[in-house]
């Protein structure tokens, strides 16, 4: 029973796949090409059995090393370890007893290999021509694979500026020529391209370490000829480019040699392509990696640094990553038969910019299409995307995609935008059928997206986006980014959920002309526009939102639109409104939200348009800021439903005051629809009879825009014995009269009874009709001058102690005969100082 040598050597170091040593490591010990475990391991003294082989301890002179021992009948083992992620590594050993000739061979291409492979022969570097592995193999990022060839580049000089493309491409012409293999291009070297590279079907390119640099004016590998023609997906195939800088070498301040519109890397036609772990840097005009009519592409954990729009501003646009079809124009070879790439997957890549260039005019995205054609199955997963020119990420015509935890930051435009051509639009989109749909877009972070919008969904109106999804997302602005939020437009049924937006200097979330939206559960903060903005849309859902903080416009605002419920939102400092339905909101639902004033500046909690016809407030929580009904909830002349069984009165079901008692909700109930009136009727029961002769001036609150074409009073049981005059008057809060009526002179005025008359001179001249222009307090006058004074009905009369008060009320011209001229302001009633007599009077 022979014994064998193993170990003990300066190269038996034991190591991960970066290089660093791994002291104290149990090893197996296996019979190289069975698998079958070695268990009589003995010390050197080929008597001591070792129950467990390690890696020398951290303390060790050789810390990590293999101590030399001996195996029993066994002249070639495999050690057997697991690597960082739990695989296992075996590296291949001959015993020292072996032929002195094969032991050196062994040794020699054992430290000249940068990483321990799963292989039985020496490393590919150390032997001449293809070496043909009958077993399978296994490294870093890259799955086994049965019986392939490698063919290892030699004979580069590797300087950075010798041109090595001949040396390169004859190794993947072998590769080809075999049907298929690993081209291994040896790491430490930076190899002069002067002309693409084409590899082949069932062609692994490895370039871990190596640098491949454009020497020349065109970028550096593709997988198709310049004559090739092929059709659909059966181009060159099957090809993964591992690892590698692959340097575009644009042209800018002097350094470079690249000035043409090229691509880095480029496939098309072709299917099952994998770029894993490349750096892509320094790419001029073109894109960095372009998957033109490609089926199953994927760019997986790499690098794009740098670009430089060298045609002097016209690819502002260019992607690090394009996703193309095969057209005229866009790809460098035929059959332009608009294959679509489709299934293509993004991710864990990083693109910005390089120690040199800026970053790309895009992060990944598409800008070709023809009618009828989509990109299926795109996939943009976990990416990093920074400072780049216009959109991080710009699906144009995608279709079942999915845009899910990348990082977007500091885009020239929307940091995430969907697009399509508009298919009325003149050119050559002009009547294209191209409608994206079933687009998911989750769990994004974009920040400083800084114009258009964070995310940004945009159809036509010939051509909607349907079936978008945008949860999840966090977006933040600065406040020298003047974008939205998030923005959808012509979009069919939309659901924008749970995401969190702050800091937009325009609106938070934007709906324009999709039908069916939802907007739900999401977070606004610190908004320049309205939080949320719904226009031109039918039955959209505003439903569970929190809404704080807008600079200007309103919490929630709805215009153009019908059939939208706005409910259970919360909503605190709203520059304006707290809900506005504005122009043409029709059929409106405001149910159960909640407004408070906070520290902004809020005006109404809820307020309605004279054109926001049709709608139902109802269950509002509006209390806690000092309002008034009416304050509270401004309608306009658009009386909304409020309560049950049609109720129009304010506030009926909505709360606007916490500790509401029984009678003041019970007034508000009681109030006629579309009567402004100076007190409820519920509080009358008294009349005051008024001097002959004296203006009196009674306080009443009105909203901005409502049209005053009357005014009306009531006289108790004493009626106007001779008038000679009677006019009445609305003023403002400083008392300048508005608008006054013709005066009634010598009609009667009989007891019980009211007396309502009509507008004839307002500041503009004579008119019909009085519009107020601010909301709060006002005036209505009363004058009547008679041999016997009627008593007006009220609440009663105040002495002037009480009454006059800043801002009171009461008796203030004395004397009065004819009507003044209120034209242009002309009358200002004089200051209280009389009696206030609680007069009820109204206006319609």
């Amino acid at each position: 029973m022979p014994l064998y040598t193993f170990g003990g050597t300066p190269a038996d170091v034991l190591t991960d796949t970066a290089g660093n040593v791994v002291t104290n490591y149990p090893l197996l010990v296996k019979v190289a090409g069975t698998g079958a475990t070695v268990s009589a391991l003995f010390e050197v003294d080929g008597t001591t059995p070792i129950s467990e082989l390690r890696s020398n301890g951290p303390s060790s002179p050789q810390p990590g090393a293999i101590r030399a021992f001996k195996a029993q009948d066994v002249t070639e083992i495999d050690y057997e370890y697991l690597d960082a992620g739990g695989q296992p590594v075996r590296w291949y050993q001959a015993a020292r007893e072996v032929a002195a000739g094969a032991l050196d061979a062994a040794q020699a291409a054992q430290a000249e290999a940068s990483t321990k492979l799963d292989v039985e022969t020496p490393d590919p570097q150390s032997v001449d021509g293809p070496v043909t592995f009958n077993s399978p193999i296994s490294a870093p990022n890259l799955n086994d694979q049965s019986a392939v060839q490698w063919f290892s580049v030699t004979d580069a000089v590797g300087d950075g500026t010798t041109d090595d493309r001949a040396v390169i491409q004859a190794q993947l012409d072998a590769a080809r020529d075999a049907g298929g293999g690993i081209v291994y291009i040896p790491p430490g070297r930076t190899y002069g391209i002067s002309t693409f590279l084409v590899v082949y079907a069932d062609t692994t390119i490895w370039a871990y370490g190596a640098t491949l640099k454009a020497v020349g004016n065109t970028g550096l590998l593709r997988n198709f000829l310049s004559t090739d023609l092929f059709a659909g997906y059966t181009g060159r195939s099957r090809i993964q480019i591992l690892g590698g800088t692959w340097d575009g070498n644009a042209a800018d301040a002097g350094v470079g040699t690249v000035t043409a519109t090229t691509n880095v890397i480029s496939f098309a036609h072709c299917q099952d392509i994998t770029v894993r772990d490349a750096t892509i840097t320094n790419v001029s005009s073109a894109h960095g990696l372009e998957f033109n009519s490609t089926a199953r592409g994927r760019a997986i954990n790499c690098q794009f640094l740098g670009f430089k729009d060298n045609t002097g501003g016209s690819r502002a646009y260019s992607e690090a990553v394009q996703i193309d079809m095969a057209v005229s124009g866009s790809v460098g070879i035929g059959d332009f038969d608009e294959t679509p790439s489709q299934d293509i997957l993004i991710e864990g890549c990083y693109v910005g910019p390089s120690s040199r260039l800026g970053s790309f005019g895009r992060g990944v995205g598409s800008h070709m299409l023809r009618s009828g054609v989509y990109y299926y199955g795109i996939r943009i997963i976990g990416n990093r995307i920074e400072d780049v020119n216009q959109q991080g990420i710009y699906g144009f015509g995608w279709r079942r995609a999915v845009i899910s935890g990348n990082v977007v930051s500091g885009s020239g435009l929307s940091g995430i935008q969907l697009s399509r051509p508009d298919p009325a639009g003149a050119g050559p989109s002009e009547g294209f059928t191209v409608n994206g749909r079933n687009i998911a877009i989750t769990g994004n972070t974009v920040e400083r997206a800084k114009d258009a919008s964070g995310i940004r969904v945009y159809g036509s109106s010939g051509g909607t986006y349907d079936q978008v999804v945008i949860a999840g997302n966090s977006v933040l602005g600065l406040s020298t980014d003047a974008s939205n939020g998030i923005h959808v437009e012509f979009c069919s049924r939309p659901n924008i959920s749970g995401n969190t937006i702050a800091g937009t200097q325009s609106t938070g979330i934007v709906v324009f002309d999709s039908d069916g939206a939802t907007v739900g559960s999401n977070t606004i903060r610190n908004t320049g526009s309205n939080g949320v903005n719904v226009t031109n849309c039918a039955g959209a859902q505003v439903v569970g939102n929190t809404v704080d903080t807008t600079s200007t416009n309103h919490g929630i605002f709805v215009s153009n639109s019908s059939a939208v419920a706005v409910q259970a939102n919360r909503i605190n400092a709203a520059a304006s409104a707290g809900i506005r339905l504005s122009t043409s909101a029709t059929g409106c639902l405001v149910v159960g939200n909640q407004v408070r004033k906070g520290s902004g500046t809020t005006t109404s909690g809820v307020s309605l348009d004279s054109s926001a016809t049709s709608a139902v407030v109802l269950d509002n929580d509006l209390s806690g800021n000092s309002w008034s009904a009416s304050t509270a909830l401004a309608v306009s002349t658009a009386a909304p439903v409020t309560g049950p069984g049609g109720m129009t009165a304010l506030p009926a079901s909505n709360v606007v005051d916490s500790d509401l008692t029984p009678l003041p909700a019970l007034e508000a109930a009681i109030s006629p629809a579309g009567r402004y009136e100076t007190t409820s009727r519920l509080r009358l029961g008294t009349a005051s009879t008024p001097v002959s002769g004296a203006l009196y001036l009674v306080p009443i609150w009105l909203p901005k825009g409502l049209v005053v074409s009357s005014i009306t009073f009531v006289s108790g049981g004493t009626a106007a014995v001779s008038p000679t005059n009677q006019w009445f008057t609305l003023h403002n809060s400083s008392r300048v009269a508005l608008a006054r009526t013709a005066d009634n002179t010598t009609t009667a005025w009989a007891a019980n009874a009211a007396k309502t008359l009509n507008v004839a001179q307002t500041t503009a001249g004579s008119a019909s009709s009085y519009t107020t222009t601010y909301n709060g307090l006002h005036y209505l006058g009363f004058m009547v001058a008679a041999g016997t004074m009627p008593n007006i009905v009220g609440e009663g009369s105040l002495p002037a102690a009480v009454a006059n008060a800043a801002p009171g009320f009461g008796s203030t011209n004395s004397g009065q005969t004819t009507p003044p001229t209120v034209t242009g302001g002309a009358f200002t009633a004089a200051a209280f100082s009389g009696t206030g007599i609680l007069a009820y009077g109204y206006v319609i």
